[in-house]
């Protein structure tokens, strides 16, 4: 039997195409090696395969495509933002003022006969995240990565919310990885420190 990457569907039901999935996976893993362009994090994050019977559990994939996500992130973070250090109050603060817009008038608008987002939907949300931006609070990463909207008629264009969203996520991403190298530095307690 061939060695198998993630779990599969049964026969009967449709998960992700595998060959394009450990394609996809082998190619960011050799990327880390330095043999060829490192891919970046909305380039995972956007990837896409065919429904097949008897493919990989996308709910597998995709959680896995999340830690290559955080990985790629890392990896760029080392040598990111002025002097090689990464500027997460910086693009907080970007975040914020591109967020912060009036009510109804945060992103472009999908035309009149074309769908869009939900307009309210996506506006109760973005409160939440510039609450969230402003206070420091904690927002989940994967709150952000399920959020769905129900379509409207002329409401905000997908494409212009879907790309803000994806920047929030790297920024929470990046936080995360501030945070853990941040607690690997820490001595254990009750060391004393020199």
């Amino acid at each position: 039997m061939k060695h198998q990457r993630y779990p599969r569907v049964s026969r009967l039901r449709k998960g992700y195409h595998r060959r394009q999935v450990d394609t996809f996976v082998n190619n960011v893993e050799i990327s880390f090696s330095g043999m060829s362009p490192m891919p970046t994090a909305g380039d995972i994050r956007q990837a896409g395969f065919e429904m097949v019977h008897g493919g990989y559990l996308p709910a597998a994939v995709d959680a896995a495509l999340d830690a290559l996500e955080e990985r790629v992130l890392l990896v760029q973070g080392l040598s990111a933002g002025r002097r090689g250090k990464a500027d997460p109050a910086g693009e907080a603060a970007v975040l914020k003022g591109e967020l912060d817009a009036p009510y109804m008038q945060r992103f472009p608008r999908a035309g009149g006969f074309r769908r869009g987002y939900d307009i309210d939907g996506v506006d109760d949300f973005v409160d939440r995240l510039v609450t969230a931006l402003d206070d420091e609070t904690h927002l989940d990463v994967e709150e952000v990565r399920a959020v769905a909207f129900r379509p409207q008629r002329g409401g905000y264009r997908e494409d212009a919310v879907d790309d803000v969203l994806d920047r929030v996520v790297e920024h929470l991403l990046v936080l995360r990885s501030g945070d853990s190298a941040a607690e690997a530095d820490r001595p254990p307690a009750g060391t004393a420190t020199p």
